[in-house]
């Protein structure tokens, strides 16, 4: 299922945020795209905001988003 994270500064998921992306990522909310890699979870990050809850995709490109996550679970598989 894939997540959108408004704000990750939000009470209820401000403690999950991981450090190194409040580090490295100026963006305050994100679209998580969950895979699986042998066995271990995984994701691929949409975020191209700096402020809370600015994103918005258009099925069209959410579907190819999920291709492309789709794509890299198998190049991954395929390599591993």
């Amino acid at each position: 299922m894939d997540i959108l994270i408004e704000d990750i500064d939000e009470t209820k998921i401000a403690a999950r945020i991981p450090a190194w992306y409040r580090r490295n990522v100026p963006s305050r909310t994100f679209v998580l795209f969950p895979l699986m890699i042998k066995g271990r979870p995984v994701g691929m990050i949409y975020a191209d905001k700096d402020n809370a809850g600015e994103i918005e995709i258009s099925e069209q490109e959410l579907a190819l988003l999920r291709t492309l996550r789709n794509q890299a679970v198998m190049a991954i598989k395929q390599a591993g």
